[in-house]
């Protein structure tokens, strides 16, 4: 009895979130270590960029960082390197 209290407890804690507009296959933010194997760069690299504002990121926590995928394509698309 007390189990099923608890457990209604909890499903009435739960949320729906709405759904994502990109496919449930690509992710929404990327984590910095994502980030990292994506461009082949340190962790200091990148946490360089997001401490000097050239790549915006949310703050989860005290010491997690997300970026979002919209974000990372435009850092992408603004710091290509021209073909010679």
């Amino acid at each position: 009895m007390r189990q099923e209290r608890r457990l209604r407890a909890v499903e009435e804690r739960r949320r729906p979130y709405p759904p994502l507009s990109c496919p449930a296959d690509s992710p929404a933010w990327f984590t910095v270590a994502q980030l990292c194997r994506r461009w082949q760069l340190g962790r200091k690299t990148v946490y360089k960029f997001i401490d000097a504002k050239i790549l915006p990121a949310w703050r989860v926590g005290s010491h997690l960082y997300r970026v979002a995928v919209a974000d990372v394509e435009r850092f992408e698309s603004q710091n290509r390197l021209m073909p010679k």
